[in-house]
Parts: C-alpha cells; structure tokens; sequence
C-alpha cells in the first residue's frame, strides 16, 4: 500500500508517493480552477491525477486492479478566508477517485508542503482532517 500526498495549487496537482520518493507534477487540458473555487471543475482535475498517480504508483499486479493508497490532500492555494465544507467534500471526493481505500486525510491549508515525516506522523496519529465511510 502506498503512501500518495497531493499538493493542488491553481490548475496543477502535484503528486508525490513517500514510499517511493517519486515526484510527478501536471496541468490539465481543461482548467480545473475557477475564479472563485480552487478544484471548481471536478472531471478535469480527476483526469489529470489519475494520469499522475500512473506515473508514480507501483507498477504490479495488485496495484493494476486495486489502487489501495493511503492519501493525503492538501490545498495549497486560494486558502484565503478558509474553505467552506462543500468545498472539502470536493477535495475528499478528488482523492477518493484514486484509490480503493475509504480512508483520506484533508491536511489543513498551508503554504507549505508537507515533508515525508510529517505525511507519516498524520498517517500514524490519524490528525489533522480524516474522512472515513
């Protein structure tokens, strides 16, 4: 299972598998990103991460037919005011498009990324936001 974090910014996801160290970045065909909503069109934004996720997940059998990530989301940019609750739903909903597994963390905005032994320490302590089904 691996450890995926996604950084969105203004129409580019970057995204980075901590338990590989792999990093991939992109920008969609379609924007993604309104004037007023950072992930304001949800079907670009699922295409571009799932053509990244391609590009840093494991290539094995397993992970051909299920994609069992643990993930964290973080929104990096338009954070100004905070975001309201739909808004995190989309973000939940963005990440959920990658992965089998029920379990995503929303990290609280920042300007920041986070760094591989913070993503580990949210994943083990279960802080920040944490979405369960």
């Amino acid at each position: 299972m691996s450890l995926i974090y996604i950084r969105l910014y203004i129409n580019k996801i970057v995204v980075r598998n901590v338990s590989t160290g792999k990093e991939v970045s992109g920008t969609p065909d379609t924007p993604f990103t309104t004037s007023r909503l950072l992930l304001g069109q949800m079907i670009p934004a699922m295409f571009l991460l799932k053509k990244l996720i391609k590009k840093v997940r494991k290539n094995t059998w397993y992970n051909f037919f299920l994609s069992n990530h643990h993930v964290i989301i973080q929104p990096m940019e338009m954070n100004e005011g905070g975001h309201s609750q739909v808004e995190f739903r989309a973000y939940i909903d963005l990440a959920k498009s990658i992965t089998s597994s029920q379990k995503v963390n929303l990290c609280s905005p920042r300007s920041q990324p986070l760094s591989d032994n913070e993503i580990r320490q949210i994943l083990s302590s279960n802080s920040l936001f944490r979405h369960n089904n």
